[in-house]
């Protein structure tokens, strides 16, 4: 059995004594414009081994992390934890109020048709009862997918960006190949055949029944820095009006962008935040993560910014905008972060690590100025899953 961790207080910082801490020590920097206080970090017991941080927050405030057997209800904003029903929650859920909520699956699986088949979970009893729906999927162009464990998807995958527009339809964010894709992941054996892939976003006009008009969101390129003014050649073989200004350049990516996510700004823009990279080490060799990418849409995913890199590294981002105005993203690998936009995501600062591992977080805003961030850690030999609150808000 795991030890009781023994809580020290000290002013508003909560310090856990135990291997969460005693082989981490988190440095919390001076943001500029936005204020971040630690806050406790809650150990949560689950039934059985820890396999994921999977987590989400109901309209009415409940929230469930974990999954199967090890699904673990809170009903008073993430302080306290007992397990309950299995959740049944995939990654991609969204709650569309008034009791009606849906959980979409990953894969797709190709149909005698052509178009594709997505497994759908519906409640509109506020997940007291859930039905099991077949949603098809229409991406044209879509080839087969294969992913970092070797399986082979049919199709695009969803992830876990999912919004709901102020007109009532749906956008998701998916990864996956088109029929021609040829760019090989970099720093993989050939004889995978991991192409490099491409991020888009589909949407829905009724609750998820139905999905189509892919947007693609990036693929190969990036924002990048442009002709200096004074390079030799402006004026000559490069055009003076080319020159000065930042272009579209060859992606920096492992892997092209995947494992994306969504949110709505406080303006109204889409903000889509993507893995470019971050496949662990293994035998012996050093592998170096890429950056993570944020994409901005004002126009409701009709059309997307380049690609900008906000951060040095990154997989599984998620992206929470804060009734305050603040955007949050965790992600992880090596490492477990947060960053922050208070701009409508246009520029991200801020970033700091506050845990040591390789795994995936998951984020809840649980009040006003407040986040749980779920996450999992190492107790005392063992794996375990931990929910750490943060204060952020603005000076």
């Amino acid at each position: 059995m795991r030890k009781k961790d023994v809580l020290l207080s000290i002013g508003m910082v909560l310090i856990s004594v135990s291997s969460f801490t005693q082989s981490f020590k988190m440095v919390i920097p001076q943001i500029e414009g936005i204020e971040v206080v630690q806050g406790e970090s809650v150990l949560i017991a689950t039934k059985g081994p820890v396999k994921t941080a999977l987590a989400f927050r109901f309209n009415d405030g409940r929230i469930v992390t974990g999954n199967k057997k090890n699904s673990m209800w809170s009903y008073d904003g993430g302080l306290t934890w007992k397990s309950g029903p299995e959740s049944r929650m995939e990654k991609a859920a969204i709650d569309l109020g008034n009791g009606e909520i849906l959980s979409v699956g990953r894969n797709s699986k190709r149909r005698p048709d052509g178009m594709f088949s997505l497994r759908l979970y519906r409640s509109t009893d506020n997940w007291k009862t859930i039905k099991t729906e077949e949603a098809v999927l229409d991406i044209p162009l879509a080839s087969y997918t294969v992913t970092g464990s070797g399986g082979r998807v049919d199709g695009f995958l969803f992830h876990h960006g999912l919004v709901q527009l102020p007109n009532g339809d749906l956008v998701g964010s998916m990864y996956g190949n088109y029929e021609g894709d040829y760019l090989l992941c970099d720093g993989y054996p050939t004889e995978l055949n991991q192409r490099k892939y491409r991020t888009v976003v589909v949407f829905s006009k009724d609750k998820g029944k139905t999905w189509g008009d892919p947007v693609l969101v990036a693929y190969d390129k990036m924002l990048g820095r442009g002709i200096p003014d004074d390079h030799d050649m402006v004026g000559k073989s490069i055009p003076e009006s080319r020159a000065g200004r930042p272009m579209a350049v060859p992606a920096i990516t492992m892997e092209g962008f995947r494992e994306s996510d969504l949110t709505i700004a406080p303006n109204g823009d889409l903000i889509c935040v993507m893995r470019s990279g971050g496949r662990n080490p293994k035998m012996g060799v050093n592998l170096f993560p890429t950056p993570l990418y944020c994409a901005r849409s004002s126009d409701g995913g009709k059309t997307w910014t380049l690609p900008e890199q906000i951060a040095d590294r990154g997989v599984c981002p998620y992206v929470v905008t804060m009734g305050n105005g603040i955007i949050v993203c965790t992600y992880s690998r090596p490492g477990n972060w947060l960053i922050f936009s208070d701009d409508n995501g246009k520029t991200w600062k801020g970033a700091f690590q506050f845990g040591n591992t390789g795994a995936t977080n998951y984020l809840v805003e649980t009040g006003p100025n407040q986040i749980q961030v779920f996450h999992e850690t190492e107790e005392n030999g063992e794996d375990a899953l931990r929910g750490s609150f943060f204060t952020i808000r603005k000076k």
